[in-house]
């Protein structure tokens, strides 16, 4: 059950482009259509996504930048799923349980590409 868990979380990140996670309110922003034009990327439809790196994704997540993942960070991968299934999830990652995830903890649990 896990598997799927992780396998559903990372896939749905990965497939969505995940950097709408880490992105910050703009200053200045621009009307709607302009800024879509330029977040757009140019890529063929259907076209596979890039896979994203432990690295990205986990900057992605730290949202407050403090270097390490809280459980509602760390939540964020799994949107859907109950909280008791993300709650047992964050504890297996969070090897010495202190109730943080770092980056090297991040990339022990993240899946191999």
């Amino acid at each position: 059950m896990t598997k799927s868990i992780l396998k559903t979380a990372f896939g749905g990140l990965i497939a969505a482009g995940l950097m709408a996670y880490g992105q910050q309110p703009q200053d200045n922003p621009q009307p709607a259509q302009q800024q879509e034009k330029q977040t757009q990327p140019q890529t063929p439809a259907g076209a596979p996504q890039q896979p994203q790196s432990a690295e990205q994704v986990f900057a992605a997540l730290d949202t407050n930048k403090d270097g390490k993942l809280s459980p509602e960070e760390f939540g964020k991968l799994f949107r859907d799923a109950k909280v008791s299934d993300v709650q047992a999830e964050f504890a297996k990652w969070d090897k010495n349980g202190d109730k943080s995830i770092t980056m090297d903890e991040f990339k022990a649990g993240f899946p191999q590409q």
